[in-house]
């Protein structure tokens, strides 16, 4: 993985990478009793072992470089739920990673954060973007995030702006993590 990453390097007017987005995600197509083994490892796979060997790879890298920069981690509002899911699972898991690593990147001056976003328009659930309609009936908000909502959210998290923000999670949920008592 290290080559890969000095290879990815490469492709940078600068030569370097100090910015790390983990954002890969599967979700679960059966219930808790339906799950079978290879279902459960390629979400556990892809949403959790990826973003730990992709975290160690760029910050082995950043280190051994002297750079200081960021990793920040895609989570989910899922991971504020009860998991029976892989993917709720998956998510706790990024969650506790981004703590775990930011207390052990920041001494080298990588700083580790995550956002979490509730309903998003996005082909995983069924949205393809701005054309399609985005009212959710189920959130407080009564709509998806919006993608461009989330990436602005991440331009700061990987800002200088966002250096004082260590091992936090951002929700951006429209509400839907919060208890409402509107009758």
């Amino acid at each position: 993985m290290p080559e890969k990453v000095r290879t990815a390097a490469a492709m940078f007017p600068e030569n370097r990478i100090d910015i790390l987005v983990n954002s890969a995600g599967v979700v679960s197509h059966s219930d808790f009793l339906d799950m079978s083994e290879q279902e459960y490892d390629s979400i556990m796979d892809i949403n959790a072992k990826g973003t730990f060997f992709m975290s160690q790879a760029v910050a082995k890298y950043m280190i051994e470089n002297r750079i200081k920069g960021h990793i920040l981690n895609v989570t989910s509002s899922s991971a504020l739920r009860p998991a029976w899911t892989p993917y709720q699972m998956s998510k706790w898991a990024v969650r506790g990673l981004t703590l775990g690593t930011a207390d052990k990147l920041l001494p080298y001056g990588i700083v580790v954060n995550a956002i979490a976003p509730g309903p998003t328009a996005t082909p995983m659930l069924g949205k393809s973007g701005e054309e399609d309609n985005i009212y959710h009936p189920n959130t407080p908000a009564k709509r998806y995030a919006m993608p461009s909502e989330i990436a602005a959210l991440a331009t700061f998290m990987v800002s200088d702006m966002g250096d004082m923000i260590v091992g936090d999670t951002f929700y951006m949920t429209g509400g839907s993590g919060t208890v409402t008592l509107h009758g």
